[in-house]
């Protein structure tokens, strides 16, 4: 059974142990394995690219003031739920049929490599790990009422979700995907 996770310190110490994870496991493969196209799902590389391109909005709209997103996107009108109560919101949808197929922004196929990148393995690690440090760092910087007192839309629950919840959410997201990493690269 995972323990609960609501507070700060808990959500940073969840996502640490995913990115620690992940970046075990795709350090620890070879590049074929890393680009191997899997039975079901993407390759081992199109979940960290989704997982990337997942991170890096969420820790961009996180390093806006809490004042400008609840000018932005308004303030939450119930309080924080707890993470199975967000992750049963997300079961929900993606039963209702819901993909990431659905949002070209965070579909691992539409993402862009910079030009002179010769070991693309080595570079989404590194991506990885400074999308994370990133979202972090920014993370320590919201106290724990911001955290419930603004709100930003999540394009796959179909609302605006506290940042709290959003947090909630990518501690589920990561896990989720770092399972199926696991699976794609076997």
């Amino acid at each position: 059974m995972t323990p609960a996770i609501y507070a700060k310190a808990e959500m940073a110490a969840a996502l640490r142990e995913t990115q620690e994870q992940v970046a075990t496991l795709v350090a620890g493969i070879s590049e074929a394995q890393f680009n191997q196209t899997a039975a079901v799902g993407w390759p081992a590389s199109g979940y960290l690219k989704h997982l990337i391109l997942s991170i890096k909005p969420l820790a961009k709209a996180m390093k806006l003031p809490p004042e400008q997103l609840r000018k932005m996107f308004g303030e939450p009108e119930q309080p924080s739920r707890s993470y199975d109560a967000v992750v049963a919101v997300y079961r929900k949808r993606i039963d209702e049929g819901i993909k990431a197929e659905d949002y070209t922004s965070v579909t691992p196929d539409f993402y862009r490599i910079p030009e002179g990148v010769e070991d693309e393995k080595a570079y989404f690690l590194d991506t990885w790990n400074e999308s994370n440090q990133r979202l972090l760092a920014v993370l320590e910087a919201w106290s724990e009422d911001d955290l419930d007192q603004c709100q930003i839309p999540h394009p796959g629950i179909g609302s605006a979700i506290t940042v709290r919840e959003m947090m909630l959410f990518t501690v589920y997201h990561n896990r989720l995907h770092a399972q199926d990493m696991q699976q794609a690269a076997a």
